[in-house]
């Protein structure tokens, strides 16, 4: 089983988004944490799943069941319903992207109990920010 940790974060104030991802598979960690230029925290939520959804197709790791975990209510929910009013586009991708495992489930998570993808975010953010200034 595949466990797929994602999240997403947005600074307005630097016009800086950044999205990540922690896949637990084998007792292997994959990470990625990615500056993105959008101003949407929601659809970066979206995005985060989408991209490493994408990741474990890639890398042919798509041969076993998903258990994605996301601290974004809206992704759980339009996911579970197939259906998103303003972010349906992207939502398609992922559900295009989920028909090639054998089976996925995805669960809401608190904040807490996902600190490794937020820890991601987070790093990104400040070195990006760093950087900047």
């Amino acid at each position: 089983m595949i466990k797929l940790y994602t999240d997403a974060g947005l600074n307005t104030n630097l016009n800086l988004g950044v999205v990540s991802f922690v896949i637990r598979i084998d007792n292997k960690i994959y990470t990625d944490a990615q500056v993105q230029n959008f101003d949407d925290n929601h659809f970066l939520e979206f995005l985060a799943l989408k991209m490493a959804l994408r990741k474990i197709i890639k890398n042919g790791w798509n041969d076993e069941i998903v258990l994605i975990h996301s601290d974004s209510q809206i992704v759980v929910d339009s996911v579970e319903k197939n259906y998103s009013k303003h972010y349906q586009p992207i939502l398609d991708e992922i559900l295009q992207s989920l028909e090639q495992f054998p089976s996925y489930f995805i669960k809401h998570i608190a904040d807490k109990d996902n600190r490794e993808a937020h820890s991601l975010v987070r790093q990104k953010m400040l070195t990006v920010r760093k950087y900047r200034d």
